[in-house]
């Protein structure tokens, strides 16, 4: 997957009006029981009768939407997981107690680390695919950019393959969505995406520190 904000959105659009729906049914059939059935002087109660057609015709239209929802949802999760053969540029995701690292196959030697100097700062190219290779050196963890749209989850012995694409240069923040310990909160990270030239610089200065 290259971008999830927009399969995630579609989903949202999707989503919202439904729960509007369903929130506004829920609300005004309670709101008018309470008023018309309400306990008043002299009100015999009536026995209830059984509308089985009707009943399975809410059934089924029940049965529609979740279906539609269901649908929907799972196409854009295959999507997501869908990794792309050739991307544009790799990194290699180290999730800890309590930090990232992160490191790049085609820069050998240049490591980003969280540390007593502050959050790791994750250096990505942007609008080229990114492939991202996740893994955990403990417990479960999961790397989570907001702006994205996108979460996966960091499992102990079972590494993960993603792609991303990430939208004209900007700085976001990223985060540890599992809770994972008691300075969970402090496991946060910046994604710094550059323009092609601003990359290739940031690239050459940090072979040059790694060789030095």
């Amino acid at each position: 997957m290259t971008d999830t904000r927009s399969e995630f959105h579609d989903l949202q659009a999707l989503y919202l009006p439904v729960a509007g729906a369903v929130l506004l049914i829920v609300f005004g059939t309670t709101a008018f029981a309470l008023v018309r059935y309400r306990a008043r002087p002299g009100r015999v109660p009536r026995p209830t009768r059984e509308h089985h057609a009707r009943e399975a015709v809410i059934a089924a239209v029940i049965a529609a939407i979740v279906a539609v929802l269901l649908t929907a949802t799972y196409r854009a999760n295959d999507q997501e997981a869908k990794a792309n053969r050739a991307p544009g540029f790799a990194v290699d995701v180290l999730a800890f107690k309590w930090g990232w690292q992160f490191t790049y196959p085609s820069l050998p030697g240049v490591v980003d680390r969280s540390g007593d100097n502050g959050p790791a700062v994750l250096h990505v190219p942007a609008g080229r695919r990114v492939r991202f290779h996740l893994t955990t050196r403990d417990v479960v963890h999961a790397f989570w950019v907001p702006a994205e749209r996108f979460k996966r989850d960091a499992w102990p012995d079972h590494p993960q393959t993603f792609d991303l694409t990430f939208g004209p240069g900007g700085a976001w923040g990223g985060h540890c969505a599992q809770f994972c310990g008691l300075k969970h909160a402090d496991m946060v990270f910046t994604v710094d995406a550059m323009s092609g030239g601003e990359f290739r610089a940031w690239a050459a200065r940090a072979r040059t520190g790694a060789g030095a």
